[in-house]
């Protein structure tokens, strides 16, 4: 009986505390006083209830307390991804209306072949078709191939393109001592800070050793 009441003043102790303490904890502390108290009846009789209950309690407190903390740690490390991932987003219909034009080779000699140490240059406008300014938005030509033959000059960003604007953007493309006789495939596209990309526009030059 003594032991039957000792349980039930756990309890009791437990649930009003349950407005400044966590369900893991408080739930933590019950099941430990429970399982302490029962022990402890095992081994000492009604003191070894008593000390068991409190040790229990106490256990179980910290238990439920910790495992309470790592959900509570994990719910803010969800919350935290999620706005993230939010905010380093953003559509990409603003890219759709961007369009690549008018695209002119040049080179010193005017064949228009990429020759080994000749200096060209592929120049190209970038429109705006959209209703909205696009702000930072970067064009690139690349080779889809690797061609150790071909150099291309560094990218240089657009800071703002207002809309229905146009700019005219030029490459130097340089041909080195490893070039070789055959075709060099380019693509043009452009990209914004947050990674999105306009449709792309692919051609081809010849080039010669």
């Amino acid at each position: 009986m003594k032991k039957v009441l000792f349980t039930l003043a756990t309890a009791a102790i437990v649930l009003s505390s349950c407005g400044t303490m966590g369900f893991g904890t408080s739930m933590g502390a019950m099941i430990g006083g429970t399982l302490g108290s029962i022990a402890g009846d095992a081994a000492g009789g009604w003191h070894g209830s008593s000390i068991g209950g409190m040790v229990g309690s106490i256990a179980g407190m910290a238990v439920g307390a910790a495992i309470e903390e790592q959900q509570i740690k994990n719910k803010m490390e969800q919350a935290t991804g999620n706005t993230s991932s939010v905010t380093s987003s953003q559509p990409n219909n603003a890219m759709a209306s961007i369009e690549l034009t008018n695209f002119i080779y040049t080179d010193s000699n005017n064949n228009d072949t990429i020759e080994a140490g000749e200096k060209c240059q592929i120049t190209f406008d970038v429109e705006n078709n959209g209703n909205k300014a696009i702000t930072n938005i970067t064009p690139i030509l690349e080779l889809t191939a690797e061609n150790k033959g071909i150099k291309i000059g560094n990218p240089r960003k657009i800071g703002r393109l207002s809309a229905k604007g146009k700019i005219t953007y030029s490459v130097p493309v340089n041909g080195t001592s490893h070039l070789k006789d055959g075709v060099a495939e380019f693509r043009a596209y452009v990209i914004d800070d947050y990674g999105n990309t306009s449709d792309s526009r692919e051609f081809t030059l010849p080039t010669k050793k």
